[in-house]
């Protein structure tokens, strides 16, 4: 059998001997640095600064994302935001969910991040609560579904992730342009990411409407107003009654109809007016007294927008 010659291994003297190898390797050189550049192409981009990234929300979710960028490195702590007040907070000691030491860690988790933001933007609690029952708002003025996609997001909107409703695990403030500031583990700080940087994006849900006004606006069904109430309110099961049914969180709220019972008095406040209601706990169908209304004075029951709510 013939011996075959490989060119690379033909000598044809010193010179070329030398040479050869030093070709081959810039070749390499030059192939490795494609390889890099191409890569590089491939490579996510650098979160931007913390913004209002895109156009069109209400000034309340603007705002909001303002507040929110505002908390950018504050540290995440496990529960941390969940006091009776919005605001960092020291979280839970619990080792199951990732957080051995937040219990002497001041900061904010993920619901707790984006309640605070909206504290701050609109100075009324509007989202409380952690993430499923955040997602289960009735304050909501509009949902979108995964199945939608993020074309209809604004920035301020909420977005969530989870598998279903009952596992939603994470919320977090969008931006725009993909965007999300967010509190995104323990040991973390607030941060900003891309969307798509969670693998399980559920939904989300804004909490006005762009134009801005008083949420929602119109009214999100025939026979319910808005009101702003300055503290968790107690409900009863009528206006005479003293049985205590459950409680109305403090924060925007809807209301159907009013009717006159028992005055409440502190001080020079009175009102004697009692609005019917779904309360935060306790059954739907019970009575708040017009005296937590945060937006009027004495026997005054009108909606966020100065509408008199209707008799009963």
């Amino acid at each position: 059998m013939a011996t075959r010659v490989y060119p690379w291994r033909r000598r044809t003297g010193p010179a070329r001997r030398r040479t050869r190898p030093l070709l081959h390797l810039a070749a390499l050189l030059a192939l490795l640095a494609a390889l890099g550049s191409f890569a590089g192409a491939g490579e996510a981009q650098a979160a931007p600064n913390c913004a209002v990234l895109a156009s069109g929300a209400a000034p309340q979710a603007d705002a909001a994302v303002r507040a929110a960028c505002g908390l950018i490195g504050t540290p995440y702590s496990w529960g941390g935001g969940h006091s009776a007040n919005p605001g960092p907070s020291y979280g839970l000691c619990d080792p199951a969910n990732g957080a051995p030491n937040d219990c002497h860690v001041r900061g904010l988790d993920c619901s707790g991040m984006v309640r605070y933001a909206y504290f701050l933007a609109v100075g009324t609690d509007v989202i409380n609560g952690n993430t499923r029952t955040q997602w289960a708002s009735s304050r909501a003025v509009a949902r979108f579904l995964h199945s939608q996609g993020t074309a209809p997001l604004l920035p301020g909107d909420l977005v969530f992730y989870g598998g279903a409703p009952s596992t939603i695990h994470h919320v977090a403030m969008y931006l725009g342009q993909g965007y999300i500031a967010e509190a995104p583990y323990s040991g973390g700080r607030v941060q900003v990411a891309a969307l798509a940087s969670h693998g399980d994006y559920y939904g989300s849900l804004r909490l006005y409407g762009p134009g801005g006004g008083q949420p929602p606006t119109p009214n999100p069904a025939p026979g319910k107003y808005w009101v702003d109430t300055f503290a968790a309110a107690p409900v009863y099961g009528s206006p005479t009654g003293t049985a205590r049914t459950g409680t109305l969180n403090q924060g925007t709220n809807y209301v159907y109809c009013k009717a006159h019972g028992r005055t409440i008095t502190n001080g020079t406040a009175h009102n004697s007016w009692w609005l019917r209601t779904d309360p935060d706990t306790g059954p739907a169908g019970q009575w708040v007294s017009a005296y937590y209304l945060s937006r009027w004075g004495n026997d005054e029951a009108r909606d966020n927008n100065g509408t008199t709510i209707p008799d009963c």
